[in-house]
């Protein structure tokens, strides 16, 4: 069916420089937009115009008059002349108007939007068209500017200043907008001057590329952060989850360019509502490049988003735009924002990371808002509970409400499209919350990791480039090998993913310290100043641990308690650090942290008692310690360890019995598990304590060396009745060496910048 057209007086208005007032003083901005608003509606009216689009900080207005629309725009800038005052641009054209899907269309529109972004404040600019529809009136005095070749329009357009008392007229040397790149014209001397000129730069720029390096931009560590988005919508409680969305997925498509080193949302959402300047964010986030910020503004169904780029060293603005539309075009906005920031940075985009940033999620508005509303209450939900105590989510009635109500809001997403694989992704990490290793005796445990499977396996029908789908796969299996197969699948579409970088971290920082500190480096370069980093860097202080680095392993326990601020995340990093000072043998180190664990952690009591007993060789308070830790959780495991204790000061009765148990332990322990709990470490321990050398001999010799065991076991009494032997020290020894060869050649990759 055919649109019907009509010939009409186009008014854009734009407030200037609304944005930078929205950054520095949001108040300010929105009193600025109320009054805007206030007098626009009031002449508008007055003038028997329409306001078919109102974008807030401007808008699209039409009229059956010309002589209406130019008295309008008089009436709107004298009104906003006075105090309080408001910067605003006016353009006008005369033009066909047709209507699509509630969009107004037409070259008239361009035109008219074009005239307008030549405008400074108080300024009232137009075209010729309109110019002769006026230019017989006594109370209209226009002057021409001159002509202008603007984007995407054909020929050039005269454009004409109102020139009535209380107006600006612009020079036109002062006018910038949306204007063609235009070429000058030039005698044939000045030209072959000017090729001659450009050949010597030209050579001198190959020179200077080839020998000096890359331009300033071109040789910058390529870090950029996105910085929370401004909330500049007229009903801004209600756009605050749209918003938080569009930054939020814009950080996720600049994540999937290997070019880049985005930082994490995590990270940079601290910056909400900030005062500091661009430079100190920049130096808190570990010296980063680049920022983007911007803002959102949403009107119903319209929205307009801006963005820029700053140089974080020198605060240039490198680029800037504005970018309207409705609702369900906010992921190709997004896509061109992250083109042109890729472009400003000479990233080059390869077609598969193309092919990512422009996936729409959903072409639906209703979609897009439920799952923004979900995605804010996820984030809400693991902010609050990620730092708290094991059993914080399922004790805390309020945290429980907001898991079933961000699991409900995840479901309304999946109903809206049942096509979109963000909403399962979603629904499974919540679900994930539920059941992480600080709640192990979860109920039903099985039941929700099928759930998350089968979200994760509908995720992928319906994106299988979904990183985050994999991720969440990673962690429904017990296996490890099948958590690696999952994990390496999402790191290769998303090589800067902080969650699959942090979980590979740790995945290999029992067996492959090269690749555990790789990537937990890369992970804290990533996201260095969330809650989730201190667990990061217990992780890395821990591979360091694993092959006898303990200074390394000391230096990052304790950055990882300093960063967790007294959450869940320090009572673990101190176990850590206590479990390094147990293995170094510093005993009084080893008391002194567990102590601040004694009251959260039930084995601070066991480490201090493993001090007593293997580094102070004080059996007697070691076994006070142990009988305190059973009487407290009487359920603990390891009773061998008491048992030591126990034999040390002629309990050997008492000592017999828990050796009992601690076989009776390891035996059902086997038969649950996937791999033989009897090859153990412990296990060996147990039998030369029991008197059985050979079998610990021969489990020795299989060990794989683990978890810093070859240093623990130098002064474990449980070996005690071994330790002597030739074969015992031979295996040790060995196991030793190989850790030496280890260290030595991991710092040297550290020092030629390969780690």
């Amino acid at each position: 069916m055919p649109h019907q057209r009509q010939l009409a007086a186009i008014l854009f208005t734009d407030i200037v420089g609304y944005t930078a007032l929205m950054q520095h003083d949001e108040m300010k901005a929105v009193a600025t937009v109320k009054r805007y608003l206030s007098v626009l509606r009031q002449a508008v009216v007055a003038h028997s115009g329409e306001i078919v689009n109102d974008y807030g900080d401007g808008s699209l207005c039409t009229f059956n008059s010309v002589t209406e629309a130019v008295r309008c725009s008089v009436e709107i800038q004298k009104q906003l002349q006075q105090e309080p005052s408001v910067p605003l641009r006016i353009g006008l054209h005369i033009g066909e108007i047709f209507f699509e899907d509630d969009k107004v269309m037409g070259d008239g529109v361009n035109i008219a939007s074009r005239i307008q972004s030549l405008g400074q404040a108080n300024t009232i600019l137009f075209s010729g068209e309109i110019n002769n529809k006026i230019k017989n009136h006594p109370e209209f005095n226009s002057v021409s500017l001159g002509k202008f070749e603007f984007k995407n329009v054909d020929e050039p357009i005269e454009v004409f200043a109102l020139a009535n008392e209380g107006l600006i007229v612009p020079k036109r040397e002062q006018l910038s907008g949306k204007l063609k790149e235009t070429q000058k014209k030039s005698s044939p001397k000045k030209l072959i001057l000017t090729a001659v000129i450009i050949l010597l730069l030209v050579a001198a720029g190959f020179l200077y590329k080839n020998f000096f390096g890359n331009s300033s931009v071109a040789s910058k560590e390529k870090t950029i952060a996105v910085l929370p988005f401004k909330n500049i919508s007229v009903n801004k409680e209600e756009n605050e989850p749209f918003c938080f969305g569009v930054a939020l997925e814009l950080q996720r498509k600049l994540e999937w360019l290997g070019g880049l080193i985005p930082i994490a949302s995590q990270s940079v959402e601290k910056y909400r509502d900030t005062r500091m300047t661009i430079a100190d964010i920049a130096k808190e986030l570990g010296g980063i490049s680049y920022i983007v910020q911007g803002s959102v503004q949403r009107d119903k169904n319209k929205i307009k988003v801006f963005a820029s780029l700053i140089d974080a060293l020198t605060g240039k603005e490198l680029w800037s735009n504005d970018y309207p539309g409705d609702v369900e075009d906010i992921f190709s906005l997004q896509e061109n924002i992250a083109q042109q920031i890729a472009s400003a940075l000479q990233v080059k985009i390869t077609p598969d990371e193309q092919s990512r940033i422009g996936r729409v999620a959903t072409k639906s508005a209703a979609a897009i808002d439920a799952y923004n509303e979900a995605l804010t209450a996820y984030a809400k939900l693991v902010t609050a509970v990620h730092p708290l105590y094991w059993d914080s989510l399922s004790s805390n009635p309020q945290f429980y409400s907001e898991y079933l109500k961000t699991l409900s809001l995840c479901d309304n997403a999946i109903k809206t499209d049942p096509s979109m694989a963000e909403a399962y992704v979603l629904k499974g990490q919540t679900y994930f919350y539920r059941i992480s290793d600080w709640y192990p005796f979860i109920a039903n445990r099985g039941l929700i990791l099928d759930s998350m499977r089968s979200l994760g396996y509908k995720a992928l029908q319906n994106d299988i480039s979904s990183a985050d789908a994999y991720l969440l796969l990673s962690r429904c299996f017990s296996q490890r090998d099948s958590a690696l197969t999952y994990l390496e699948k999402a790191h290769s579409i998303s090589a800067n993913n902080f969650d699959v970088n942090r979980e590979l971290g740790q995945y290999y920082s029992l067996g492959d310290p090269e690749k555990a500190i790789r990537f937990c480096k890369k992970a804290i370069r990533l996201n260095p100043l969330s809650i989730w980093t201190p667990s990061v860097y217990r992780d890395l202080g821990f591979t360091y641990h694993c092959y006898g680095d303990f200074e390394k392993a000391e230096l990052y326990g304790k950055k990882a308690i300093e960063l967790s601020n007294n959450s869940m995340i320090s009572v673990e990093a101190t176990r850590g650090l206590t479990i390094t000072y147990l293995h170094w043998g510093k005993a009084d180190s080893v008391i002194k942290y567990a102590n601040q664990n004694v009251t959260q952690e039930p084995n601070a009591l066991y480490e201090i008692a493993e001090a007593y007993c293997n580094l102070k060789n004080d059996c007697t308070k070691a076994s006070e310690l142990y009988e305190k830790l059973w009487s407290r959780y009487n359920n603990h495991s390891n009773p061998h360890r008491w048992a030591v204790a126990l034999m040390n000061i002629g309990k050997t009765k008492e000592a017999k019995e828990k050796i009992k148990q601690a076989f009776t332990e390891y035996k059902r322990g086997n038969d649950f598990l996937s791999y033989d709990y009897n090859d153990s470490y412990d296990y060996a321990g147990i039998c030369a304590l029991n008197g059985d050398k050979a079998r610990a001999i021969e489990i020795l010799r299989k060990w794989n060396w683990q978890w810093g065991s070859i240093y623990l076991i130098q002064h474990d009494k449980l070996f005690d009745n071994i330790r002597n032997g030739k074969e015992f020290k031979d295996i040790v020894q060995k196991a030793l060496d190989e850790k030496t060869k280890l260290r030595e050649k991991i710092r040297k990759m550290e020092e030629r910048g390969e780690l």
